[in-house]
């Protein structure tokens, strides 16, 4: 059951990576919500592929890099067309970039007992 909820994490912070680089793509082509979706996708695949493959100082610094984009999207986001306060954009910000870390400590762990799994069948 804890795998389970772990799985639901990476699985929820990449819908919102995705669906962040996706709308922030297609808005900055021009493009339609279908090709906001398609880019989010190939975005999700690429990521999950990326991450698999890192040691884990270059994970460790990805994480963050992505843990700080997506605290400012979320901040850009709530000041900009929801209009909150700055403090409650800020502390919106804080917890997408929260999220997305224990998210990032998740699926590190899942790829190590992958690993140890994988290892033990040989």
């Amino acid at each position: 059951m804890v795998r389970l909820r772990a799985g639901f994490l990476v699985l929820a912070a990449l819908a919102y990576l995705s669906f962040v680089v996706g709308r922030w793509t297609a808005t900055l082509f021009s493009l339609g919500f279908l090709w906001a979706a398609a880019i989010g996708i190939v975005v999700a695949l690429l990521l999950a592929l990326a991450a698999s493959r890192l040691d884990r100082v270059a994970y460790l610094i990805i994480a963050g890099v992505v843990m700080l984009f997506g605290a400012f999207s979320a901040y850009d986001f709530a000041r900009g067309p929801i209009d909150f306060s700055q403090g409650t954009a800020t502390v919106l910000a804080l917890v997408a970039a929260l999220f997305l870390g224990a998210a990032f400590w998740d699926f590190a762990n899942l790829l190590r007992e992958f690993r140890a799994w994988a290892e033990s069948r040989h």
